[in-house]
């Protein structure tokens, strides 16, 4: 996906109040172990689309109902959008990514993936990783897109915290799944017996999809 097509699907989140099924908040990206489960958790959902991660933005501690960042004539035309304020709820708080962050992004996207394309038993999730400027030059957000694949998406091995060795972030063999509690959270949790099912068998019904194409324009898995 290209920055203006990102930007275009997560400025609805960010105007939001929540996190949700499809899209989760990040202050910045420190432990590879912790965003290859919510991969996993976002691969595995319930939902036919794509997923975010968004990198640059916390929880507010400001009591304004209200922010904006003001939106240049180039960041307009950069990102194919007539407005002048990116309009940001008080939960939110888009303190967005320097230069020198989106590097450090850049390099923890190669371990990322390194690790997914490493780790997993059956699936490898996909995802693209976007730098999306929205202040020309000195602020960024950096969003994860889960791209929605089909595939049973689990780890063949423990994977660890990077700075706690003795605890295991991503359990070996376990489904971990999306899941939204309320309207004002969503968490990631082990898979439901009902969630195996349904991932199990979509997974499968795919499976006999492509054995079902003509030869020579079958799909690898």
């Amino acid at each position: 996906m290209i920055e203006q097509e990102v930007y275009k699907a997560i400025k609805p989140l960010l105007e939001g109040y929540t996190e949700g099924l499809y899209w989760d908040f990040k202050k910045t990206l420190t432990d590879v172990s912790e965003i290859t489960k919510d991969i996993l958790a976002f691969s595995n959902s319930n939902y036919e689309d794509d997923s975010y991660i968004i990198v640059g933005v916390s929880e507010s501690k400001s009591k304004d109902e209200l922010t904006r960042i003001s939106l240049s004539s180039e960041d307009r035309k950069r990102l194919n959008t007539d407005a002048n304020y990116l309009y940001l709820p008080g939960k939110w708080n888009v303190h967005g990514l320097n230069a020198d962050d989106i590097e450090k992004m850049k390099q923890f996207s190669a371990k990322l993936t390194e690790q997914l394309k490493s780790c997993m038993l059956i699936s490898v999730p996909k995802c693209e990783f976007v730098p999306v400027c929205i202040k020309a030059k000195t602020l960024w957000l950096y969003v994860i897109v889960v791209k929605k694949t089909q595939g049973v998406f689990v780890s063949k091995k423990d994977l660890f915290a990077m700075y706690d060795n003795n605890k295991v972030v991503v359990k070996q063999g376990v489904l971990y799944v999306r899941v939204a509690d309320t309207t004002w959270e969503a968490k990631t949790e082990v898979a439901s017996a009902t969630e195996h099912i349904r991932i199990w068998k979509k997974y499968i019904d795919w499976l006999e999809s492509q054995n079902d194409l003509p030869q020579g324009n079958g799909q690898n898995v």
